[in-house]
């Protein structure tokens, strides 16, 4: 070998191992300042958890789980009042849930085989499904009576979003212990102001129960109104109460009424409550620019819902005082049911 081709050969060695090193340099910047890396660094270490059969007795909060892993989505609980304990998780995965009095109901979407098909199920305090109910479109709300007589479901059958231009929603009301369905709510006869309110258009959703399971609440939108309509399920009808309301949420004494309503100058919502008596309403201090979601009621003086921010993703409680801003309670949690 000559002077010069060993020159060479030298020369390609150090060239190669150049390109090695500012490839591997590369990839570690990209590494580290992906959103992935600095999440991973930040994030809170994942809640012990335990499996269970059954709902136990006393108050909790049920929800569906959240957190990375095997468990994600599956409907969890935990004690109250909150403490240092392990999340408690059963074998039912859900991408809605809502329970009450023993009775649950569980909205998922299969993509096992196409076309994809939409479903509810109701389980029971054991966790067993009882009636499958086919649905017509994904799934968006859930609600259980508190009776545990009733559950209110809401699908999009066009659209994906309430922001939407066009959008189209389906509720329907099922009987929990048949799972026969008792009533589509575009077939109630609806007044306002005194007189018969029917168009083509009318789209409900955001049910919510009186304690006996036939009085409710709802939200009703025909052309670019929506409106807070109060009915009865047995009567098969329905009544304006207001304008600009959405996912009404009614209090566990019947007095209060919190809801979202639109933001005046961009897309998004505001957490208000309701003085049914008075017809009053006021803002609530929800502190983040919107919320998306109906609210649970926690006590007599507070809500819960899921919301996404910078100091977590999870369920927060809020007062509705009007002035207490929200915290997070329970991390990576989604469609929370509060048992008291």
């Amino acid at each position: 070998m000559t002077a010069d081709e060993s020159r060479r050969r030298r020369a390609r060695r150090v060239f190669l191992l150049a390109c090695a090193v500012a490839l591997a340099s590369v990839a570690v910047y990209v590494t580290v300042t992906s959103p992935a890396f600095r999440g991973s660094k930040n994030a809170a270490p994942p809640p012990r958890q335990e499996l269970i059969a059954s709902v136990p007795d006393g108050p909790l909060i049920l929800f569906r789980d959240a957190s990375p892993g095997e468990m994600y989505g599956r409907i969890a609980l935990l004690h109250l009042p909150l403490s240092e304990q392990p999340r408690l998780v059963s074998s039912l995965s859900c991408e809605r849930v809502h329970y009450a009095s023993g009775a649950g109901v569980c909205m998922v979407t299969d993509e096992a085989r196409l076309p994809v098909r939409h479903l509810a199920y109701t389980f029971d305090r054991a966790f067993a499904r009882h009636h499958t109910i086919p649905l017509t479109g994904a799934p968006i709300r859930a609600r259980v009576s508190p009776d545990g007589r009733r559950a209110a479901l809401t699908v999009f059958e066009t659209g994906h979003s309430y922001a939407d231009d066009v959008f189209s929603t389906k509720t329907i009301i099922v009987d929990m212990a048949s799972g026969r369905t008792l009533a589509d709510l575009e077939d109630f006869a609806v007044q306002k102001d005194g007189a018969p309110f029917k168009s083509v258009d009318f789209n409900f959703w955001g049910v919510t129960f009186s304690k006996d399971g036939d009085r409710f609440y709802a939200t009703l939108k025909t052309g670019k109104e929506k409106y807070l309509v109060s009915g009865s399920v047995d009567a098969r009808q329905a009544a304006v109460v207001r304008g600009g309301v959405e996912c009404p949420s009614l209090s566990p004494d019947g007095t209060l009424v919190v809801f979202k309503k639109p933001l005046t100058r961009e897309i998004g919502w505001r957490l208000h409550v309701l003085d049914l008596a008075a017809g009053t309403e006021r803002p609530l201090n929800q502190v983040r620019r919107s919320v998306d979601d109906q609210v649970d009621w926690f006590d007599d003086a507070h809500v819960v819902y899921h919301d996404s921010a910078t100091e977590g993703t999870g369920i927060w409680i809020l007062s509705v005082d009007g002035v207490t801003p929200p915290r997070l309670i329970v991390p990576n949690a989604y469609s929370p049911a509060v048992q008291r």
